[in-house]
């Protein structure tokens, strides 16, 4: 063990050196900058114009305090007519959703409306669930609850990014045929009977939009409304999020002139895709960057849920390296080494497939959305918030003292088991494709 360690150790010194000179790289343009507003431009600006698969962004930085508040895009939103792309441009958040539908769950367990160690089998038919856990011969589907949904420990297969006995995910599907229509219903049974669950429901955790499309049928079991009307009386309509809807909800249809940024897999548009009801309480939702940090904002702040529902919500487990997992929320810490050099501090939110991501820090109070509407680099919208953080904290003169600071404010209470950090080959790697995804701009 100690022979990890000490590899482990020698692998983070190396990665901690290519991230400070990468730093050094990414504040040479800010320098010579003297308004914040424009440091922030410019980072948007730079990325599109320095990475040909990025063809727009949106982005957005707001403090807890009032004291900044800004948006900006680049690029070209659709590349037809050669439209701009703007800070009111709609665009599609992919897996941010899933902290919208969470939300939604957890305002129903305060209504007593449902409990999260409620068995799914309360609420769905069991045609829809029955086999959906048939785990070495034995059918675990009556012994998952909400929660082990909302956190991606019920075991159940991927629905969208697993193959099936055609060698292919709904994804690939959808890129060869966009205009293929699916039913919600359908992407239940494709897990449930051409895909193999992971695990006992509990035991250990695997994202799965699975997870989400089941808790959209749970909600409407228990409001007896449709998703859609529930996000609006629950959220977009207490909150004033007139830019934010459900793809196929009348809403939607009332903005059909407003069509949502194209989105990019390497250079092939796949926008239509994008626009297909199968995304839907797993993925589903369109915003614009300012609309999503509202959104965080009231829920960090108790004006959507309360304290102790929130704190429920951030009870976080292993998952991949550097990610955690809560009920509908992410967790991403940098090991110490590089957090102290890089200056980076722990931020929780969501990021989503399409380069969409939605993150605050309770280090610098720090609100961060946006989207890159690229698929291809889960990492790429990180390092584009490093660029944001690097901004913020160099114009305030404290980006030693905020490193410090990520090392000993607001990290959370781990599950047993969940400090991924300590003495492991295959964590290494993780790290060093971080790594890579960090250098490679």
């Amino acid at each position: 063990m100690w022979v990890k360690r000490v590899v482990f150790a020698l692998t983070l010194l190396a990665i901690g050196g290519a991230v400070a000179l990468l730093l050094v790289r990414l504040a040479r343009p800010s320098a010579r900058l003297n308004d914040l507003n424009q440091d922030l431009q410019s980072i948007v600006s730079d990325l599109v114009r320095g990475d040909s698969s990025i063809k727009n962004c949106m982005l957005a930085v707001t403090k807890g305090d009032g004291s900044l508040a800004w948006t900006g895009a680049a690029g070209i939103a659709r590349q037809e007519g050669h439209v701009p792309m703007t800070v009111d441009t709609p665009i599609f958040i992919a897996s941010v959703t899933k902290l919208y539908t969470a939300t939604a769950i957890m305002l129903l367990y305060e209504k007593g409306a449902l409990s999260l160690d409620d068995p799914i089998g309360k609420y769905l038919p069991q045609d829809l669930i029955r086999g959906i856990n048939r785990y070495k011969g034995k059918d675990y589907s009556g012994e998952i609850t909400i929660a082990q949904l909302l956190s991606h420990r019920s075991g159940i297969a991927d629905y969208y990014t697993e193959k099936g006995r055609d060698g292919k995910t709904v994804g690939e599907w959808l890129r060869q045929d966009p205009g293929r229509s699916w039913t919600v219903d359908e992407t239940i049974a494709r897990a449930r009977d051409r895909l193999k669950p992971h695990f006992p429901p509990g035991t250990e955790t695997s994202y799965s939009d699975t997870n989400y499309q089941l808790l959209g049928k749970i909600i409407e079991a228990v409001t007896r409304k449709a998703l859609y009307t529930v996000y609006e009386d629950f959220l977009f309509r207490p909150l004033g999020l007139q830019h934010t809807w459900l793809i196929g909800s009348p809403k939607a249809q009332l903005r059909a002139g407003d069509n949502p940024a194209e989105v990019f897999h390497a250079n092939v548009d796949i926008t239509q895709s994008r626009s297909n009801r199968i995304y839907w309480a797993d993925g589903g939702m369109v915003s614009t960057a300012q609309d999503m940090i509202t959104f965080l904002k009231a829920l960090n702040e108790g004006r959507l849920v309360r304290p102790e529902s929130l704190k429920l919500m951030h009870h976080w487990r292993r998952w991949e390296f550097p990610i955690q997992y809560g009920y509908g929320t992410m967790y991403f810490e940098l090991p110490s080494l590089i957090r102290t050099t890089i200056g980076f501090p722990p931020v929780w939110g969501h990021s989503g497939s399409t380069g969409s991501f939605l993150y605050y820090s309770k280090d610098l109070d720090l609100y961060i959305a946006g989207t890159i509407d690229q698929t291809e680099s889960m990492w790429k919208p990180f390092v584009l918030m490093l660029r944001v953080v690097r901004a913020v904290t160099s114009r305030k003169s404290c980006i030693g003292s905020c490193a410090r600071a990520a090392q000993t404010q607001g990290t959370p209470a781990y599950d047993e088991g969940a400090d991924v950090i300590i003495g492991s080959a295959p964590i290494a790697a993780r790290v060093s494709e971080l790594a890579r995804g960090l250098t490679a701009e």
